[in-house]
């Protein structure tokens, strides 16, 4: 569904991505872990084509994203649906109308058609009572409900989702959770969703990466994470600060 292959992102001097090579299966929900900064989102918006790399190829399916010209990669995303981080929803339309947003933009259907089509995904959500309000009107758990019902219009064969659970309680970003898990399963749709949130990685995953200093230092299913030897993977999942993540800055900080 999904291949990075060597692919290199340089931000002025920052290295964020150092050859990143991944394939992604269809139908697996694919979790990349990684501390803040790492590079995570980074590779959503390479997948998206909204960032070209300095080096290497994304590939969907049989496209070349980085080399698509703008009118093939726009027909392109039309089969990739987008969770952002705070949902991005536009405060001056309501959730019916955030929902029906990309069917309007995206395709010729007419105001019946998405009139339905935005209340069957607002009800696969939970959201239907909702769709009369703003954005403001919500919780922080129901805009991600949202967001996920708008990435689902289109029918996408991938979903990215970056940082779902972020700024929710626990109990919220279980639910958010589960939700990710049933409606990828029912629409058979690959999944793809970055996090630093252990508990909701490994509740959502059928298999992951972890992403250090611009690569992936290890792959595989959540049982085989837990086994992992790999120093930085073993920090990483026990938050430790004890080990290589911290070493040199942790030194200093206890020095001052």
């Amino acid at each position: 569904m999904v291949e990075l292959r060597d692919v290199h992102m340089q931000f002025e001097e920052k290295k964020v991505l150092e050859g990143v090579s991944l394939d992604v299966e269809p139908q697996e929900r694919l979790v990349i872990m990684g501390q803040s900064g790492s590079g995570k989102s980074t590779i959503l918006r390479l997948i998206l084509g909204i960032l070209r790399p300095d080096a290497g190829a994304i590939f969907f399916k049989r496209f070349e994203i980085n080399r698509l010209q703008r009118r093939k990669l726009q027909q392109v995303r039309q089969h990739i649906g987008m969770v952002y981080q705070y949902s991005a929803l536009l405060s001056s339309l309501t959730v019916h109308e955030n929902v029906a947003l990309p069917l309007q933009e995206l395709t010729d259907k007419s105001r019946s058609e998405i009139d339905r089509i935005v209340d069957e995904k607002l009800e696969l959500v939970g959201m239907q009572d909702a769709k009369d309000l703003l954005p403001d009107e919500l919780s922080g758990g129901m805009r991600k409900r949202v967001a996920l019902a708008r990435a689902l219009v289109l029918e996408p064969e991938l979903i990215l989702l970056d940082e779902p659970s972020a700024g929710l309680d626990p109990v919220i970003a279980s639910v958010v959770d589960e939700l990710i898990i049933s409606l990828t399963e029912k629409s058979k749709v690959t999944s793809i969703t970055v996090t630093h949130e252990m508990e909701s990685a490994f509740r959502i995953a059928t298999r992951m990466a972890m992403l250090y200093e611009g690569k992936i230092i290890e792959e595989g299913e959540p049982e085989e994470f837990k086994q992992s030897k790999n120093p930085v993977v073993g920090q990483f999942l026990s938050g430790s600060t004890e080990g290589p993540i911290l070493e040199g800055s942790l030194d200093a900080i206890r020095k001052k």
